[in-house]
């Protein structure tokens, strides 16, 4: 693999981490479907990184969604229908569930939880909200709604200050690390970043975006190794996350890794992101599989956008494997 151009492609397919709640800085939005904005009401409670999901008739879970701080959460891209709403802690236990109806653009769900109640978690016994989650000082909600304001414009040096002291008031705000790992993020200061997540996982272990975010800074420091187990962590909590199938195949190519676990990533991550099918097309091409990279590089010249920068060269590269 050429890591020039693996690197010139990783540098222009992924932004700099995600901030939940927000969605500020990497965008996990896909095609088509239906945008959902949610708020739930608890009556002063924390419900920060707990999460929301919205789960099939037959079991399937078709969103998730981490609920910031201020009890905001967010879905893209959602068929309509009928769906399961349910609210899990950390590990998977149940605090809440009820059955929505997702029938139109830009829809709002309210979720009342004012009277917190008890419900069966999956094999794990009865949970209450209050058992689950802290309440967080108003201090700290504060400071974190004013680093969201700033990351939205764009203020990453701001949104630093509020973040951080967010969680010097309240040093279990998982979402306050993950926020100021985001925004050192867009800083280029990814060591900074990188601990931030962690400091999150640390809290929170199946925090996904914070892993997901773990893996682009580790991957961005060129510590393959470490990216890798944490793409691995954050797909196996949301196998949907296709840019991190992207970093994962980054991370594996690096290490010179399985070629067929490889290219299976950079299939499933081309939807996303297109530049995928160009590593894909430059594996084949060293495998001798020239056929096969044909199909990448004229599949990413139908669907990457014009103003794409590799386009000219994919265009070059796709006339010479055709040449007799």
């Amino acid at each position: 693999m050429k890591a020039v151009i693996v690197w010139l492609i990783l540098a222009e397919a992924l932004a700099a981490g995600a901030q939940s709640g927000e969605n500020v800085a990497i965008d996990w939005k896909r095609s088509g479907g239906v945008t959902v904005h949610g708020q739930i009401s608890s009556e002063g409670l924390s419900v920060g990184s707990l999460m929301v999901e919205l789960v099939t008739n037959v079991g399937r879970v078709s969103g998730s969604a981490y609920v910031a701080p201020d009890g905001s959460f967010a879905f893209f891209s959602v068929a309509p229908g009928g769906y399961e709403l349910r609210l899990t802690g950390p590990g998977g236990a149940i605090a809440h569930r009820e059955n929505v109806v997702i029938n139109g653009a830009e829809q709002n769900l309210l979720i009342n939880m004012d009277r917190p109640r008890s419900v069966s978690a999956d094999g794990q016994g009865t949970i209450s909200i209050r058992q689950l989650q802290h309440k967080i000082p108003p201090a700290a909600r504060r400071e974190f709604s004013k680093g969201v304001a700033a990351a939205k414009k764009a203020d990453h040096q701001g949104a630093v200050d509020h973040f951080q002291k967010a969680v010097n008031y309240d040093p279990e705000l998982a979402d306050g690390y993950n926020n100021l790992g985001s925004s050192y993020a867009a800083l280029g200061q990814m060591e900074a970043a990188a601990e931030q997540f962690q400091k999150t996982i640390d809290l929170v272990p199946d925090h996904n975006l914070a892993l997901a975010n773990l893996s682009v800074a580790l991957c961005k420091m060129k510590r393959f190794s470490e990216a890798e187990q944490a793409a691995r962590r954050a797909l196996k909590r949301d196998s949907s996350l296709l840019k991190i199938r992207y970093i994962l195949a980054v991370s594996m190519i690096a290490q010179h890794s399985d070629t067929a676990e490889v290219l299976e990533n950079l299939q499933r991550a081309a939807p996303e992101v297109p530049q995928a099918r160009l590593v894909a097309a430059d594996i084949l091409v060293q495998s001798g599989r020239r056929a096969e990279a044909v199909k990448q590089l004229k599949e990413y010249l139908r669907m990457a956008p014009e103003h794409d920068a590799a386009r000219q060269s994919a265009a070059s590269q796709l006339a010479q494997l055709q040449e007799p």
